[in-house]
C-alpha cells in the first residue's frame, strides 16, 4: 500500500510540474505576442489575466490527465506476453436489439470467425419490440431468440437474456457492435479467470469509421482516453468499477443470483459493477479483447447519449453512495470520490465556470462598468488573450494524446489526427464539461431524464 501511495504521488507530482512549465511557457507566449500586436500594453496585467483564466480552464484538466498517461506509459510498456486459456467455459453472449436489422449481422458474423470452440457458445438475442427484421437475421445465423411484443427498455432485455441463459460465462454485447480480432473473445473470458476473486471483465471499445466526419474523429479520440488509457491505468490500480454493457463478460453464477437487472438508473451496466464490487468481486480490463461500435453520426444525438450516460453516473452513485470514501470497500470507496465525483462533474463545473465567466465579467467590466476583477486591460487585448491561452494551454494534452494514439494506432495514424486532437482539446472536451454540467443541474431539479 505504502508503494502505491508513493507512486500516486511521485505522478501527481510530475503532473504539477508540467503544468507548471505549460503556465511559463504560457506566459512567457501570451507576453511576447502581447507587446508586439499591442504595443504600450503592461507587463502585470498580462500575467494576471494569464494567470487567472489559466487556473480556471486549464490547469486541473491537464494535471488529471497527465497523471492518468504516466501510469499508462508505465503499464502499457510492462504488459505481460501473451497468455492462453487454461480452460473454454461455456459461453452465453446477450445481445440486446431494438431495430438493428442494419447492423447485427456484422455481429453475428463476427462471433461465429472467434477462435473460441463453436459449441461452447450460445448467443441469445433479445428482441425489444422491434420493428425490422432483427428477429429473423438473428433467427438465420442459428442465434436463440427472445422476442418482446412491444419495447420494454434494455435492463429488462438484459435480464430475460440472463434468465435464458445457460453458459458459465455471460457476456454482454451491443446489436451496433462487432468483435475487432477474431482471439477478443477468448482473451475476454480467459483474463475472467486470471484470478479467482475476479467476477468481470472488460475490453477496449473503438469507433468503427464510417464517414471520417470530425464528429467521428472526436469521438475516436474519446474513447481512446476513456478505454486505451483510462480503463487500462484503473484495472491495473484495482479502481476499475464502470464496465460498459457494450462489452463485457461476467462470472454467470453472480448475475445468476441477482433477482433483477437494476432498472432505476439509466446505467445499468455501471451499476452492475457496483453490485459486483459489493459482492467482494473485482473487475479487470483486457487489452486484447477489442471491439467496434458505430458512433453516432449527429451532434444531437451524440450530446442525447452522454447527457444520458453521466446523468445515469449521478443516479448509481446517489443509489450505492454509502461507498464513496468508505474504506470497508479499500481503493475503490476513494476512486469514487477522486475520480468520478472531483474529476469527473466537479472539474466540469470549474471548467465551464471559466469558460464562461471571463467573456462575462470583461462585458460587465466595458458595457455596464461592473469590475469583478481588477482587469486594466482593453478589451481586444482580453479578448486576444483568451483565445491565445485556450489555444495553447492544452499542447501537453496534445502531445499526450497522440503519443497514445500513436502506440495504440500507428505513428502516420497520429500525424494525420493531430489537427482533430487540438480541436478536441478545445472544442469537444469543453463540451463533454458542458454536458455533465446540463445532467448534473437536471439531476439536482429532479428532471426525469429518458433514453
Amino acid at each position: 500500500m505504502r508503494r502505491k501511495i508513493a507512486s500516486y504521488l511521485s505522478a501527481l507530482i510530475i503532473s504539477i510540474y508540467l503544468v507548471y512549465l505549460d503556465y511559463t511557457m504560457l506566459q512567457y507566449v501570451a507576453w511576447e505576442t502581447s507587446r508586439r500586436l499591442f504595443p504600450g500594453v503592461e507587463h502585470y496585467p498580462v500575467y494576471s489575466f494569464v494567470r487567472y483564466l489559466f487556473y480556471l480552464t486549464g490547469a486541473f484538466v491537464i494535471t488529471a490527465y497527465a497523471t492518468y498517461f504516466i501510469f499508462y506509459i508505465y503499464f502499457r510498456s510492462s504488459e505481460g506476453a501473451t497468455k492462453y486459456p487454461r480452460l473454454y467455459p461455456k459461453v452465453s453472449i446477450i445481445v440486446p436489439a431494438y431495430n438493428e436489422g442494419m447492423n447485427i449481422e456484422r455481429l453475428l458474423e463476427s462471433i461465429y470467425y472467434q477462435d473460441y470452440p463453436f459449441n461452447l457458445v450460445e448467443v441469445i438475442v433479445v428482441d425489444d419490440g422491434s420493428l425490422d427484421a432483427t428477429a429473423e437475421i438473428a433467427s438465420s445465423w442459428g442465434a436463440k431468440v427472445i422476442s418482446h411484443e412491444t419495447n420494454l427498455g434494455k435492463a429488462r432485455a438484459l435480464e430475460d437474456g440472463i434468465k435464458a441463459a445457460t453458459g458459465d460465462v455471460i457476456v454482454t454485447m451491443d446489436a451496433d457492435s462487432y468483435f475487432g480480432t477474431g482471439s477478443s473473445l477468448r482473451y475476454l473470458v480467459e483474463s475472467l479467470h486470471t484470478k479467482p476473486n475476479i467476477g468481470v471483465s472488460t475490453g477496449i471499445i473503438r469507433i468503427a469509421p464510417i464517414k471520417g466526419s470530425l464528429l467521428e474523429k472526436f469521438q475516436e479520440i474519446e474513447f481512446l482516453h476513456s478505454f486505451e488509457v483510462g480503463r487500462r491505468v484503473q484495472s491495473y490500480l484495482g479502481w476499475l468499477l464502470v464496465v460498459p454493457g457494450a462489452f463485457s463478460a461476467f462470472k454467470s453464477y453472480f448475475l445468476k443470483r441477482l433477482q433483477t437487472v437494476p432498472k432505476d438508473t439509466l446505467a445499468e451496466d455501471f451499476d452492475l459493477g457496483m453490485i459486483a464490487h459489493r459482492a467482494g468481486l473485482d473487475s479487470v480490463f483486457e487489452p486484447n479483447a477489442i471491439i467496434y461500435t458505430y458512433p453516432k453520426t449527429s451532434w444531437r444525438r451524440a450530446y442525447r447519449q452522454r447527457l444520458r450516460w453521466y446523468y445515469g453516473g449521478l443516479q448509481v452513485m446517489a443509489k450505492h453512495r454509502d461507498m464513496i470514501l468508505n474504506w470497508k470497500y479499500g481503493e475503490k470507496g476513494f476512486f469514487l470520490f477522486a475520480h468520478i465525483i472531483l474529476l469527473e462533474y466537479l472539474l466540469s463545473f470549474i471548467h465551464v465556470f471559466g469558460m464562461v465567466s471571463f467573456p462575462t465579467m470583461v462585458l460587465l467590466q466595458y458595457v455596464f462598468d461592473i469590475r469583478v476583477l481588477d482587469f486594466t486591460l482593453p478589451p481586444m487585448v482580453m479578448a486576444f488573450l483568451f483565445f491565445l491561452v485556450f489555444t495553447l494551454q492544452y499542447l501537453p494534452g496534445v502531445l499526450m494524446s497522440s503519443i497514445a494514439m500513436a502506440i495504440e494506432y500507428g505513428l502516420a495514424r497520429a500525424f494525420s489526427y493531430l489537427t482533430p486532437i487540438l480541436l478536441y482539446y478545445t472544442l469537444y472536451n469543453p463540451l463533454l464539461s458542458i454536458i455533465k454540467v446540463d445532467a448534473t443541474l437536471r439531476y439536482m431539479r429532479g428532471v426525469v431524464q429518458g433514453w
